[in-house]
């Protein structure tokens, strides 16, 4: 029988955060006065770690999102990745960093910090990698920091994969979002970006001023390019907000993009944490990153890390009634 993850709660004055050590994952996260995890998690902790294929809450890399072909060049050399989503690589392959369970070398009430090295060459990766998560709470505010280093010249992209219902309900079509972003990145049949950087402006994609999501595109999984770029510090990019569940989360992020992911394929065969079926559209993933592809997107921000040069993201949740 399989053994069940660690599991870290932390606490503060508003907010409890159930932070797993399987993928550095975020389980659950319950707003003070409100009942239902305001973060979809699954209701079996054993799901956590290589069976959590839709990435519930996981930490991803060592590259988050799709690279083409699972394939990049650096200095001239190829480097071939898994291909866990024929003919590409998603989410840092079929054991990335959401698979692994990771060390857990510092808690406390409000806060915990989790560890993982990574071999060269795994799933084709250039380079030994050692990286961080550093979950923290701050009254309504849950403060997440990834940092990494590599021994080789490589690519590094890590972001919190979580998936958000704000009311409980068994969809979250009718929950409103904001995003800071001018611009979007189309994609082919594969979702793969075509290369163009295309304005939102008269498009479904424009969530500038904020629409439901039953307003939005058919389907969404897509990176929104943030205004401003990547930048040191964190700033507002993105508000998701439920009149039924009367709750908002507000995103802040130094990132350069934000994916955004409907939920369409969720088909009932997760339970959630109140034990009943995830179905489509039961949660909205808002995942702060690099672009998807920039390994081979020459107009993309640089996903690459050097070593001597340590990788930062760091983004902020606060969780606030309506």
């Amino acid at each position: 029988m399989q053994s069940e993850p660690s599991m870290i709660t932390l606490r503060s004055s508003s907010l409890a955060v159930e932070i797993m050590t399987a993928g550095a994952s975020v389980r659950s996260v319950h707003l003070a006065g409100i009942g239902p995890s305001l973060v979809v998690g699954a209701h079996d902790r054993a799901h956590y770690g290589a069976a959590n294929r839709s990435f519930l809450g996981a930490t991803i890399g060592r590259h988050a999102n799709r690279i083409a072909h699972g394939r990049f060049e650096i200095g001239g050399q190829t480097f071939q990745l898994s291909l866990n989503e024929p003919p590409h690589h998603l989410h840092g392959g079929l054991t990335g960093f959401w698979a692994r369970d990771w060390s857990l070398v510092a808690a406390s009430d409000t806060q915990a910090v989790l560890r993982l090295e990574a071999a060269d060459g795994e799933h084709g990766y250039p380079g030994e990698a050692v990286v961080t998560a550093t979950f923290t709470l701050a009254d309504d505010t849950l403060q997440i920091v990834y940092q990494g280093e590599v021994s080789r010249p490589s690519v590094m992209n890590l972001t919190a994969h979580l998936y958000f219902n704000l009311s409980g309900g068994p969809t979250t079509q009718d929950h409103r979002l904001t995003v800071a972003a001018d611009a979007y990145l189309p994609v082919d049949a594969g979702l793969i970006p075509t290369g163009e950087i295309a304005p939102v402006e008269g498009t479904a994609f424009d969530f500038r001023s904020g629409r439901t999501l039953s307003e939005g595109p058919s389907l969404v999984d897509h990176n929104f390019c943030l205004n401003g770029g990547r930048q040191a510090v964190p700033r507002p990019i993105a508000r998701l907000s439920s009149e039924a569940g009367r709750v908002a989360v507000e995103i802040a992020s130094g990132e350069a993009g934000l994916q955004v992911y409907d939920g369409a394929k969720f088909d009932g065969t997760i339970l959630g944490l109140d034990g009943r079926a995830i179905g489509r559209h039961g949660a909205i993933a808002l995942e702060p990153q690099a672009w998807p592809d920039a390994p081979n997107q020459p107009l993309f921000p640089a996903s690459r890390l050097d070593p001597g040069q340590t990788y930062r993201h760091e983004s902020h949740y606060r969780f606030t009634r309506l």
